[in-house]
């Protein structure tokens, strides 16, 4: 642990990284205590206020949490990570152990909706069915997820335990559908009452909301599900080839007066 007193880098911010790194490296493991704002002034010969700082704003990120009276502490990691080259949700668990959990809110084949049908690029009217999923992990609500998918494709779908099965395991092993890719759109909401209700959060708190659409090999839509998660409780990474494309949200920042 080192202070580079020639950097350009504010003093408090190079210190947030020293402790993230060595989170990261596994020197601090969650739930283990870092030292205090004393400590770290000592150690690196700074202002106690510069250790506040840091500690401060790894808290704010979520990294950190406090209890009063005991002292600072490593936070457990965050428990999703998506856009990913990976049909399966739930396979980014297969090393976490027992903890994720699937609940069915609800499952129906409901009658054709215009714009869903527009959205799945079907030109004929045909049914759906609605699937809708709360996952957790160590009981902690991290998503809420919505599935539409055309019934032509899985005509006895709502026959199988989708709260068992991954449902693309039961489409590939069971209907035989050959998967070809998948796009991903991401933005942030805030949460409604029905969606804070079943997260666990507050009405109004910021939300991660993917959309995903998953193709055949025919190039057909086979899935649209969105999913909700709490900001705090989810991270995302990605490593989808050289080229990252990010689109502006124009109307948004004209009316943050930035154009």
């Amino acid at each position: 642990m080192k202070i580079d007193r020639n950097s350009a880098l504010p003093l408090y911010y190079q210190l947030k990284e020293i402790l993230k790194e060595e989170i990261d490296l596994g020197k601090y493991k969650p739930g283990d205590q870092i030292p205090s704002e004393n400590e770290l002034a000592t150690i690196l010969n700074i202002s106690r206020n510069t250790a506040k700082e840091a500690i401060a704003t790894l808290v704010s990120e979520g990294i950190l949490y406090r209890i009063q009276g005991k002292g600072t502490f490593v936070s457990e990691k965050k428990i999703f990570n998506s856009l990913k080259e990976d049909f399966s949700f739930s396979s980014e668990f297969k090393t976490s152990g027992p903890g994720l959990v699937t609940k069915v809110i609800f499952a129906e084949e409901i009658p054709e909706v215009p714009e869903m049908l527009d959205y799945l690029k079907l030109k004929e009217s045909t049914e759906l069915f609605r699937i809708q999923r709360l996952r957790t992990f160590d009981n902690v609500p991290f998503a809420l997820q919505t599935s539409y998918i055309p019934k032509f494709f899985c005509p006895n779908l709502l026959s199988f335990n989708l709260e068992e099965r991954p449902l693309f395991e039961i489409l590939k092993e069971n209907f035989e559908i050959k998967f070809g890719y998948f796009t991903e759109r991401l933005t942030c909401v805030k949460a409604d009452k029905y969606e804070a209700g079943l997260l666990r959060v507050k009405k109004n708190e910021p939300l991660f909301f993917l959309t995903r659409k998953t193709y055949t090999q025919s190039d057909e839509i086979i899935e649209v599900v969105r999913s909700f998660m709490p900001g705090d409780r989810c991270e995302f990474s990605f490593n989808c080839g050289e080229q990252v494309s990010i689109e502006l949200n124009q109307k948004s920042i004209q009316e943050l007066g930035c154009l």
